[in-house]
Order: structure tokens, then C-alpha cells, then sequence
């Protein structure tokens, strides 16, 4: 992961153009630089590029950050089908890291420009023409190669967010699939524990997320479910209250009785009867 903050301004090296016209005359192949950063630009074209020894696909709007000392490159039996801008800078130094280095080991030195991708490619192709002339322009490529810098930690920090944010969600995800197991089996004698166990989860763990996503215990929100459906059944068939109970998995009348009771305020069989002189007028 990047730290962040650049302790100094870097210094531009140089700009390149790799395409089929002049392949032949950049070395693309594995290399290392000992100290420069190099970012390389997909314009376009897709296919796979190497650093520290581990094959990235690439396509189109991608960076791929090859810090110093790291080797990089195309694998010599790949022929180039990409148009790509490379642009290199020294005197880079995060905050953190090793000197021009833009991340760590363990970050993936590929990141999408995304829309941006446009935007990206009109600049690496400026501070290329740019380039020609750095005896004038120096500066001036200096200033582009660093907006570069700049964006790329930027659309890593960006990236970054994006996967923290997923792995948010992912205690949602989870709770939705608790649910789903609980209205699957809510008329069953069913248990947290055994729930648990189904779900290759811990109790707690279960209990906590499912609360956090719902603001129930997944016991009540078990209990809450076998109470509505017994409203329905009381309400639109002529099942006896003791098959109710027995079909929501309910171990006893009695129990059914009293949990009915503290939920809807009314034994179930008086619910039932209220509900159809609700229902017929000339009962009335």
C-alpha cells in the first residue's frame, strides 16, 4: 500500500513511445532500472505485462508502476500487440517507502485510469512531444511527469477506498445470507448454534452482523416470522391452532399460545375470531 505523502519533488528522465513502428527500437524486455520510478501507459491494445517476476494482463487505461530496482518488462516470447507511453522520473521518495518507489511489495502495480483513460493518454502523448526538446521544455516535463506521479497516487488511494468499502460489505453479504438460511428454515427446530454450524461461522459472529445489518437478534427475527405466518394461517385457513403450531415448528400448543400472545396481544384462537367479525359485517 502507499503512505502517501512525497517527501520531494522528482527530477524527469525521459519519455518514450513503444508502438509496432518503432518497437524495435525501445528495449521492452525484462529489465530493471536501479533508480527510477517508471510509469508505463497502455494507449491501446491489450496483453500482459511483468513485474517482479509475475505475469498482469493490462489493457487499455492502465498504469503499471515499475518502482526502482524491480524487474519489468515483456516476456521475450510475447510479441507487443499495445501502444504504450513510459515515462520515467528519479528522485522520487514516499513517505514510507524505499526511494523511487511508488508502492509495496504486496500492492498490485496495476491501476485503471477509468474514465480518465482519455484524459491520461492526451498527456503521456504531450509530455512525449514535449520530451523532444527538454533543453527548453525541461520544466515543463518535469511539471507533466509529475502531475503523472500525482494522478497514479491518486487513483490508487481511489482504488484503495474502493476495497475498503468492500470488505464493509462483506458483513452485509453475509447477514443477507443468514436471512435467507432463517426464512429457509424458520419453521424448523431450528437453533443459533445449528445455524451457525451451517453457515461455517461462529455463533457470535453471526449474531453480530446479523443484528447490525437487520437491528434484531436472529432468534427473534426467527420467532417474529413464525408469528406472521401463523396470523396468515389463522387468518386464511381452517387449520386447528395445535397444527399451526406444530407446522412453525413450535414444540407446544402451550408455547405457541404464549408467544402468540405476547406478540400480536391475544391468544391465537381469539385472533382468529376477532379478525373474521372484522371480516363479515352481519357479525357485527
Amino acid at each position: 500500500m502507499m503512505t502517501g505523502r512525497l517527501d520531494q519533488l522528482p527530477e524527469f528522465v525521459n519519455c518514450i513511445l513503444i508502438d509496432r513502428m518503432n518497437n524495435d527500437k525501445q528495449s521492452h524486455l525484462p529489465h530493471v532500472h536501479e533508480k527510477e520510478l517508471e510509469l508505463f501507459y497502455v494507449h491501446a491494445g491489450t496483453g500482459q505485462y511483468m513485474v517482479d517476476n509475475r505475469l498482469y494482463p493490462i489493457r487499455e487505461g492502465d498504469i503499471v508502476i515499475c518502482n526502482a530496482g524491480v524487474l519489468h518488462g515483456e516476456e521475450p516470447s510475447l510479441v507487443r500487440q499495445i501502444h504504450s507511453y513510459s515515462v520515467a522520473m528519479t528522485g522520487v521518495q514516499m513517505e514510507g517507502l524505499l526511494p523511487n518507489c511508488l508502492i509495496d511489495y504486496k500492492t498490485n502495480p496495476v491501476v485503471s485510469c477509468g474514465q480518465l483513460a482519455v484524459h491520461v493518454g492526451q498527456l503521456m502523448q504531450l509530455l512525449y512531444l514535449l520530451s523532444a526538446d527538454t533543453a527548453h521544455l525541461g520544466n515543463v516535463c518535469g511539471s507533466l511527469a509529475y502531475s503523472m506521479l500525482l494522478l497514479t497516487q491518486a487513483l490508487l488511494n481511489s482504488r484503495a477506498r474502493n476495497e475498503a468499502i468492500d470488505e464493509m460489505e462483506q458483513p452485509s453479504v453475509l447477514a443477507h445470507r443468514v436471512r435467507q438460511y432463517l426464512d429457509e428454515h424458520h419453521s424448523e427446530q431450528i437453533t443459533l448454534r445449528a445455524a451457525a454450524e451451517r453457515l461455517h461461522i461462529s455463533e457470535y459472529y453471526l449474531a453480530h452482523v446479523f443484528k447490525q445489518e437487520f437491528g434484531i437478534p436472529p432468534m427473534q427475527y426467527v420467532m417474529k416470522r413464525r408469528i406472521g405466518e401463523a396470523q396468515e394461517l389463522l387468518m386464511n385457513t381452517e387449520l386447528p391452532v395445535a397444527e399451526v403450531a406444530d407446522r412453525l415448528g413450535y414444540s407446544s400448543v402451550c408455547h405457541f399460545n404464549a408467544m402468540f400472545k405476547k406478540n400480536v396481544g391475544m391468544p391465537p384462537g381469539k385472533f382468529r375470531q376477532s379478525f373474521r367479525k372484522e371480516d363479515d359485517p352481519d357479525q357485527i
